[in-house]
């Protein structure tokens, strides 16, 4: 099939973690495919339903999304309209529908009825949403796909072979290439300047128009005491960035990324980041204008640092696919663990005997936020003091983090009980001594109501 595009085309965009108009390459690739045709945007809810109506559910699957992380999702997505609506268009939202059996279902007779000729979508490490695309594929074998690269600094896996950690990885990635040079920013692509209209018989289907915010937002079963500064959506991120490096906070970023409760203590770009409405490209060209314009200390490196680690996850995530989910994980590894609904319902509810946990957990509950510092404590917890399956508590940190992204999480798991890229194998952190080190006037436990009765 011929890449021109023509009057008959109907090109459909399917937005996953890219939820952004700003360097966002599968936008702009849909709009010049359609440029003398139609264009749908389209924001499914789950592409999985399907895939996992046909296997078995795994004990530790969640079927319900945390309620400050739907709150973010819904932010990002009512934005993400607005700035399509600006250029032509409107964003398109599937759901689950009590008179359809999934939004895969859905999805398939939208293609059908609208005789899709393109789809453009973004690379992803979802396995699981790889593994519907994939389906998706083999049932309209005449529609011609299209994938970009929005979501990481390389196109592919820029080394031959991933390392078997991450210092490996960085050594190579930070000799081969140029990517520590304040002085030449990486290339963006552009934002489209205009988008062709959705097809003439989709203005009356209301059914499928994404809906106001404050819709959305009645919606949800109750109201999330969000974190007030993690506002979801492009425009917010954006608005992040630019705040976080007119601060100070950049310049003493090394020092301070491991309080457990101080907005200006870490970058908080992981949300925006993880759903897609910040590209990686614009966050470290903001940095290395900082360290042009500023300084460049071992802080501000220490920010490209965090960026490769994210880097590293995804290609680890593409290098191991279904393995990530796995109990054994990479290094075929099997832990000695227990089945105990008791503990795991203590640790889920902040009320295990240790106050450091149950602070970072009902904070989790409240805002969908915790410290990346709280995150490992919880996790080594979970793992060691508790004895618990892993992935147990990869899921619930899945169902409940407004920055889950599933590479850096299942990853970061994996990493934590032993059976990941650690070379030293498993991580427990001393807990008491953590708590003097990280909330020695137990400031963050009483904040959070750590002391159980």
């Amino acid at each position: 099939m011929s890449n021109q595009p023509s009057d008959k085309n109907v090109t459909l965009v399917l937005f996953h973690n890219d939820l952004r108009i700003a360097d966002n390459a599968t936008l702009l690739k849909a709009a010049n495919l359609s440029s003398n045709g139609r264009l749908l945007l389209v924001y499914v809810s789950s592409l999985t339903d399907t895939l996992n109506n046909k296997k078995d559910q795994h004990a530790y699957h969640y079927d319900t999304m945390g309620h400050a992380r739907q709150q973010f999702l819904h932010e990002s997505l009512a934005d993400l309209n607005v700035s399509l609506m600006q250029l032509g268009n409107r964003l398109l939202y599937l759901q689950k529908n009590p008179a359809v059996s999934d939004t895969f279902m859905q999805l398939n007779e939208l293609i059908e009825q609208q005789q899709v000729t393109d789809i453009c979508i973004s690379q992803t490490a979802d396995y699981n949403q790889n593994q519907a695309y994939a389906l998706l594929q083999n049932q309209h074998p005449q529609v011609h796909w299209h994938i970009q690269t929005t979501a990481t600094l390389f196109d592919e896996l820029p080394l031959e072979d991933l390392p078997k950690s991450f210092t490996q990885f960085r050594k190579k990635i930070e000799s081969d290439y140029d990517l520590l040079n304040a002085q030449t920013d990486i290339a963006t692509c552009l934002t489209p300047k205009s988008l062709a209209q959705m097809p003439e018989s989709m203005l009356s289907k209301h059914e499928y128009f994404f809906e106001s915010q404050s819709s959305d937002e009645r919606r949800l079963d109750k109201p999330s005491q969000q974190v007030s500064s993690f506002k979801g959506g492009e425009s917010n991120g954006l608005k992040h960035v630019e705040a976080y490096f007119d601060s100070d906070a950049p310049r003493t970023y090394k020092t301070t990324r491991n309080a457990l409760d101080d907005w200006t203590h870490s970058t908080k770009f992981s949300a925006w980041l993880a759903n897609g409405a910040l590209s990686v490209n614009v966050i470290l060209n903001r940095l290395r204008r900082y360290e042009r314009d500023v300084i460049a200390n071992g802080s501000t490196y220490w920010i490209w640092f965090e960026l490769l680690w994210r880097e590293y996850f995804y290609w680890y995530a593409v290098t191991h696919q279904q393995t990530l989910f796995l109990f054994k994980g990479i290094g075929q590894h099997i832990r000695s663990t227990q089945w105990d609904q008791r503990r795991l319902e203590q640790w889920k509810n902040g009320q295990t005997p240790y106050p450091i946990i149950n602070a970072c957990m009902n904070q989790l509950n409240a805002t969908g936020y915790m410290s990346n510092r709280g995150r490992q404590l919880v996790a080594s917890c979970f793992i060691h003091e508790l004895g618990l399956d892993w992935r147990y508590g990869a899921t619930y940190f899945e169902q409940n983090l407004i920055d889950y992204d599933v590479a850096s999480n299942w990853g970061n798991w994996q990493y934590l009980a032993g059976v990941g890229a650690d070379p030293r194998g498993c991580r427990q952190f001393n807990l008491a001594k953590q708590t003097q080190q990280y909330d020695p006037n137990g400031d963050f436990i009483r904040q959070w109501q750590g002391e159980t009765q």
